[in-house]
């Protein structure tokens, strides 16, 4: 080159590749969960990223989980808390697209967008190739049911309480209480 010109004083690089996904994990131990309970999903990209904004992934439970952090590293870490009625044999993302920014932005350094397409199912690097979580959040509270006495017949209270356990079965307790009609 020609002496002082730019190309002979420094090394450019223009980086023209948006960041993908590498994969889909979660620093959540093997297990069941139940309501309350907080799982850690982290979506890795293959360079750092910046977010702006509060994406958000689509899970197999019904639920769609915030970003909470992770801007600035490889590494974006979602937290899933667990609410009653959500329930997964094996907490994954819906598919493909279940990855949005919800109005934000995932970027590099260099501000190429980043593309959001997660593995398919089934494939490598899917959160539920990775780990199993299972998801188990059918009911905390007690119910009692009573029914109307119908005349020559007696009245049952029964108490059904769900003492539901990872094989599914249900306790049910009952008759708690037992009305004989006077004739």
């Amino acid at each position: 080159g020609t002496a002082g010109a730019l190309a002979d004083a420094k090394n450019i690089v223009v980086d023209t590749t948006a960041p993908t996904v590498s994969g889909v994990t979660s620093s959540t131990a093997n297990g069941s969960y139940s309501a309350g309970a907080t799982v850690s999903i982290q979506v890795n990209f293959g360079e750092n990223v910046a977010v702006t904004g509060t994406p958000q992934l689509g899970l197999s439970s019904g639920a769609t989980v915030n970003y909470a952090s992770g801007s600035g590293t490889s590494t974006l870490t979602f937290l899933y808390t667990v609410a009653g009625g959500q329930n997964s044999a094996h907490l994954d993302y819906t598919g493909t697209g279940s990855l949005s920014l919800n109005g934000g932005t995932i970027a590099d350094t260099a501000t190429n967008n980043a593309t959001l397409t997660l593995a398919t199912p089934g494939a490598a690097g899917r959160l539920g190739t990775w780990k199993s979580v299972v998801l188990d959040a059918r009911g905390t509270n007690d119910s009692t049911e009573s029914a109307a006495p119908v005349a020559g017949s007696h009245r049952t209270q029964a108490t059904v309480s769900d003492q539901s356990s990872a094989a599914g079965t249900t306790q049910v307790n009952g008759p708690a209480h037992t009305d004989t009609p006077s004739r």
